[in-house]
């Protein structure tokens, strides 16, 4: 065999092996960009979801609030010629919450958003984590309808059934402190299941 001929062997081999590297490196190369992409997108739905799981924790916090000020009722509302009738009461219990319910709902459309991006992503054990804290919040429409129709009654409704009124006020009204409410533990626990859910995908990113 000639010298040219083996230096055309040798030639060869060595384009192909190079062409074996280059592919090799542009596949772990593409794997690793997946990987990253992959990465980041887990990691800016599980901060959209985490901030609006608090946004939402902090805006029913604010709707419970057991401080009401003269200010959230209506301007007419206090008539120091006579009492407020029960309805009169009722439409200014109504006129607070509705107020207050504002934030809640706004943050509440769009945790359901984060939530499907979340759910796109992890599969359907979101939506089963969020789905206890949409439960609170549902908890606590139903006890703000159930204290204004209270109000209207002028107390009648309460009065048949104590133990619903005390929980339906104290659904309504509570410090985020108090360990011994009911639905401030159900709130609680809720966020900790959705933040044990979503920690690990902050963790890796």
């Amino acid at each position: 065999m000639s010298h040219i001929s083996i230096i055309t062997d040798l030639k060869e081999i060595l384009v192909g092996g190079a062409a074996i590297v280059t592919a090799s490196v542009a596949i772990f190369g593409l794997k690793t960009w997946n990987r990253e992409l992959r990465g980041k997108a887990n990691f800016e739905v599980a901060r959209g979801l985490i901030r609006a799981t608090y946004k939402l924790r902090d805006d029913i916090a604010s709707c419970r609030s057991p401080l009401v000020t003269g200010q959230e009722f209506p301007a007419d509302y206090y008539d120091p010629q006579e009492e407020n009738s029960h309805e009169k009461k009722a439409l200014g219990w109504a006129h607070v919450y509705k107020n207050r319910w504002k934030p809640v709902w706004s943050s509440l459309q769009e945790f359901d958003a984060q939530t499907l991006e979340a759910e796109a992503l992890w599969g359907h054990e979101v939506k089963l984590k969020t789905d206890k804290l949409r439960h609170c919040v549902n908890t606590l429409n139903v006890s703000i309808e159930e204290v204004i129709s209270d109000k209207a009654s002028g107390g009648r409704n309460f009065e048949s059934d104590r133990k619903f009124g005390i929980r339906m006020r104290n659904n309504t009204a509570a410090h985020g402190s108090d360990d011994n409410n009911s639905l401030s533990t159900q709130i609680s626990d809720a966020i900790t299941g959705i933040e044990d859910l979503i920690r690990p995908h902050l963790e890796r990113s």
